[in-house]
């Protein structure tokens, strides 16, 4: 039987190893970012798995591509744009790989490193993107081309042509961590990254709340401007965690704004049918607060409210952490499209 390569069966060291040879533990860089990916790839042979918060995964890396001034990044999947293949070859090729390009693009946000019980991962996000950005970025020079819903909450699909070569694009349009990158040999299943990466998100969320609850813990803080602005940041911070809960719940319902023009009232109308009483009651509160001390409402501002304000948000996404942990999917039906969502 032949020797199974070392990026197989020894991929959680090399991950480590490369994992090492940097200082950050996170970087907005994308040239740093691009250095660790090319390592990575190099010291691999593309020989990685990398999974999508949708459960879609892939089991290559065939390089990646960056466009420095605009921010942007193209992780490739499959490349036969420059492979040379016979009629036969091509045929039986086109069965399962159509298109001659198969790659993931974003504008790059954040590169983090992640480490479960000893082993090392590493998590990817780019930037909200809208479909006239996309079209901007993907177009040019395109004879065809077509934008796709993926209808998971959020991403899109991008079909283009560029000199009679189809191209596909899984476009990331959100600044949710939605990719994790991790070693041939990692006992994950695509099911189980899908929770990490739902678990981090929100994790992430509490962390900046704790920040937040900290400074408005201080009963010597009496700035006006410094506790509406703390406000503004849970109000924030909310409305991407309920957007990371609607990708949790792509399976019950399909959002058709893009991610950059949902605010907070739409997330809990489009959440509401799902959550208890009790946790309804909860996101009534976080809106009524938010409101109260994000506009010139002519009350008095406290620090009180504030810091209860930042208590509720923290008590709804450790109440969805747990639910992400206890069931994989949420159920494959919505409800009732004859139910009021307003009652």
């Amino acid at each position: 039987m032949p020797k199974l390569p070392k990026a197989i069966t020894e991929g959680d060291k090399i991950f480590k190893q490369i994992s090492r040879k940097t200082e950050w533990t996170a970087t907005t860089s994308i040239l740093e970012a691009n250095r660790l990916l090319k390592q990575l790839i190099k010291a691999t042979d593309g020989l990685v798995i990398v999974d999508f918060l949708d459960s879609g995964n892939w089991d290559y890396i065939d390089g990646i591509e960056i466009d420095k001034k605009r921010q942007l990044l193209k992780l490739i999947w499959r490349d036969y744009r420059n492979v040379s293949e016979n009629d036969e070859d091509k045929m039986i090729r086109a069965v399962a790989f159509p298109g001659a390009l198969y790659a993931l693009f974003l504008k790059f946000n954040e590169l983090r490193k992640l480490e479960i019980n000893g082993n090392t991962f590493f998590l990817l996000r780019g930037f909200a993107l809208k479909d006239k950005e996309l079209a901007e970025y993907l177009k040019v020079d395109s004879s065809e081309f077509q934008i796709q819903d993926n209808n998971d909450n959020f991403s899109k699909l991008v079909l283009r042509r560029i000199k009679d070569i189809a191209e596909v694009y899984t476009c990331l349009n959100t600044p949710i961590f939605s990719v994790i990158i991790l070693p041939k040999n990692s006992t994950f299943s695509s099911l189980t990254s899908k929770k990490v990466l739902l678990q981090y998100n929100i994790f992430d969320s509490i962390k900046r709340l704790d920040s937040v609850s900290k400074i408005l813990e201080d009963v010597d803080l009496v700035d006006i401007d410094i506790i509406c602005e703390k406000s503004n940041t849970v109000r924030r911070i909310m409305e991407y965690s309920l957007k990371v809960e609607l990708c949790y719940r792509f399976r019950q319902l399909n959002v058709k704004k893009d991610y950059s023009d949902l605010m907070l009232g739409d997330l809990i109308k489009l959440i509401k049918p799902y959550r208890s009483e009790a946790e309804n009651t909860i996101l009534k509160h976080v809106v009524v607060l938010s409101n109260e001390l994000s506009h010139d409402t002519g009350k008095k501002i406290l620090r009180k409210k504030a810091l209860c304000l930042a208590y509720l948000a923290t008590c709804y996404l450790r109440l969805l952490k747990y639910d992400v942990m206890l069931r994989s999917f949420p159920e494959e039906q919505g409800i009732n499209d004859d139910e009021d969502s307003d009652d």
